[in-house]
């Protein structure tokens, strides 16, 4: 099953720490929880992050001058546009931004369920890549692009979504056109 996610389907919500909102772009179906989600959020000010215990978190910057992350104690890590960082969801983090507001796009996940692929394709050439992941999700971060998933055919505006669910075997995705300002594409397995 092929589903294109546009951005006005996305649905706000508030942080868990109450500090700002995130609009939610997919997630797993649960009662409570979710075994998954993905999110993009507008980080406004510094300050601390939600704990999300037994999760693993990955987070990318996608507009703005990036952030330094404090986790645990570890050293810090600045994040700048297109970076990308994993840390436990039960980690202490505090972010501070660099110069301004940014926007970042988020994968929470269970590991305990699901193994991850989270990446940047920013290249200006054609691609094609084959996966045999349960699910695929491609968020288009800049001017429209055309995706041909086996043999279909989507047109992906800026900000929107294609989520690919796999029915069985592998999936081939090619990417026909330019991407200047790239698109994520992040991979779900199922253990």
């Amino acid at each position: 099953m092929i589903e294109l996610i546009r951005a006005d389907q996305y649905t706000k919500m508030l942080w868990k720490n109450g500090a700002g909102f995130t609009l939610e772009i997919a997630r797993s179906q649960g009662e409570a929880d979710f075994d998954w989600r993905i999110s993009m959020a507008d980080v406004t000010t510094s300050g601390p992050f939600s704990l999300f215990p037994s999760k693993q978190r990955i987070i990318s910057v996608l507009d703005g001058q990036g952030m330094v992350l404090h986790v645990d104690d570890l050293p810090a890590k600045k994040l700048n546009q297109g970076d990308i960082f994993a840390f436990d969801g039960e980690s202490q983090v505090k972010s501070e931004l660099v110069d301004g507001a940014i926007r970042d796009l988020n994968l929470i996940y269970d590991p305990a369920k699901f193994h991850a692929r989270f990446q940047r394709l920013n290249d200006a050439a054609e691609q094609t890549f084959i996966s045999s992941a349960d699910l695929i999700f491609i968020f288009n971060q800049g001017a429209e692009t055309e995706v041909n998933v086996d043999d279909h055919s989507f047109q992906i505006a800026a900000t929107e979504t294609l989520k690919i669910e796999k029915n069985s075997g592998l999936t081939s995705v090619h990417f026909t056109q330019n991407q200047p300002n790239g698109c994520y594409v992040i991979e779900l397995i199922q253990r």
